[in-house]
């Protein structure tokens, strides 16, 4: 339910100085002087479909490619989107044979083994020299549309290309590659590495995640690795009527795992202001964990979302490795206990959250024109991060109004020290700037928009 006018006003008319909602707004009865957790618009970073219009905007605004850490999206109600990640679709699948040539020239098939179900296919120079044109043009190619004009002029046979892609990369079938094409492939790979941020979370898999725009708690997400998949897909939603605005997102497919398993991290950050910028990151975290050991050939949603809303309902793989939490929670103290075993004691604090609170940073700067500035405003935002294997952030989404009700262990003791500190930044902090204010730590104040 909202807040009405009438509730705004309390009895014998004493002004409410502090409203924290929980749900919409109507602005046009909040005072300027009542302070309120709420800013309007947005929507431009806490929707998918939002994130992802206005990080394209980022390297414009400040020079700084949101391929960097935000796995590439696009907009399958947008017919220009669509057909852009029907060629993404391609590209990859092509870096993907790249990648497989590669992986056999560093490690042989030998001769006494048998290939994955006994299937051998002749040698295609088609797919191969498909491949390479593909991989070639897109290194000398800047923009999206360019990308989409070279493949028009390119025309290859696309049925024959992706089937071949099929047989070798989902079916097991194995090629022999002559000497000549896998040098060729390898020193094309090495190039597409030097300037492809996102090659390392790629695994060769093409598998790519579609999710409603508007929709949360991982509702109606779906992991897919065929192209014919998608269409299939989005056409059974349409007859089911559920939401026709549907995104598709890269999946990251070298995650860091914990004992072989997938986890996730919310992140949370509070925002005092819009103009300038004033964003506050909090040191205590959630670590996320999906019931199922990491697996990329099976795309059970109880494998690859560790969305807190999905996973409690599941029941834990019983061979999974006995250090992993029964209830899929972790704080970050255990995580940092974690990287020192395994020798990244380094990761957590030089890496991962340095990483994270430039995403934040940029995502909030890409949208300062968008968001309505109001200056007795606040809000707590949840930010979820994977993390490559080189612990390098991934920004998957930007959530409105996080869950804080949880009472596990973990997230219990975290948002009764979310919601106190929070309150020492928006009100003791007013009294005194140098007040004690918990667990937060400002990112960074910019210097006036306006």
């Amino acid at each position: 339910m909202g807040i009405s006018e009438t509730e705004l006003k309390l009895s014998y008319d004493v002004k409410t100085a502090f409203i924290w909602a929980c749900d919409e707004i109507p602005y046009i009865v909040v005072e300027d002087d009542q302070l309120l957790n709420s800013y309007d618009n947005t929507e431009c970073f806490t929707t998918k479909n939002g994130l992802n219009e206005h990080l394209k905007r980022l390297e414009m605004i400040n020079g700084v490619n949101a391929d960097t850490f935000f796995p590439r999206c696009y907009d399958m109600s947008e017919p220009t989107e669509a057909k852009l990640f029907s060629d993404d679709f391609m590209i990859t699948a092509a870096r993907s044979i790249l990648k497989w040539i590669a992986q056999r020239i560093s490690t042989p098939v030998q001769a006494e083994e048998t290939p994955r179900n006994n299937n051998t296919i002749p040698f295609s120079e088609d797919l191969i020299l498909t491949t390479l044109k593909v991989c070639k043009m897109c290194l000398g190619t800047s923009t999206n549309e360019d990308v989409e004009k070279e493949i028009e002029e390119l025309d290859p046979d696309w049925i024959e290309f992706v089937e071949g892609y099929y047989s070798i990369i989902h079916d097991g079938a194995e090629i022999d590659i002559p000497a000549k094409y896998a040098e060729q492939c390898r020193h094309v790979l090495d190039q597409i590495e030097a300037i492809l941020p996102q090659l390392e979370i790629d695994a060769g898999k093409n598998i790519w995640i579609l999710k409603p725009a508007f929709l949360s708690r991982g509702r109606s997400i779906c992991c897919i690795n065929r192209i014919d998949d998608v269409g299939t897909f989005l056409q059974s939603r349409q007859n089911r009527k559920i939401t026709k605005q549907w995104m598709i997102q890269k999946y990251i497919e070298r995650p860091f795992l914990i004992y072989g398993t997938k986890f996730d991290l919310r992140q949370y950050f509070l925002v005092t202001d819009w103009n300038p910028i004033t964003v506050w990151f909090y040191k205590e975290t959630c670590g996320r964990f999906s019931s199922q050991p990491f697996d990329l050939d099976n795309l059970d949603h109880s494998i690859h979302l560790c969305n807190r809303s999905i996973q409690q309902y599941l029941t834990n793989c019983p061979t999974r490795h006995p250090d992993l939490p029964e209830d899929n929670l972790w704080s970050n103290v255990q995580l940092k206990e974690y990287l020192r075993m395994i020798g990244a004691e380094h990761a957590f604090e030089e890496v991962m959250v340095p990483g994270m609170k430039k995403a934040i940073y940029y995502t909030l700067q890409v949208c300062q024109d968008i968001v309505k500035h109001r200056k007795n405003s606040f809000d707590i935002y949840g930010a979820d991060f994977l993390f490559g294997e080189n612990f390098n952030p991934w920004l998957i989404e930007i959530n409105f109004r996080p869950d804080i009700t949880s009472q596990a262990t973990v997230t219990k003791a975290l948002f009764e020290s979310l919601l106190e500190d929070t309150l020492k930044v928006v009100i003791d902090r007013r009294n005194d700037p140098n007040c004690d204010i918990g667990a937060y730590e400002l990112i960074q104040k910019q210097v006036h928009f306006y």
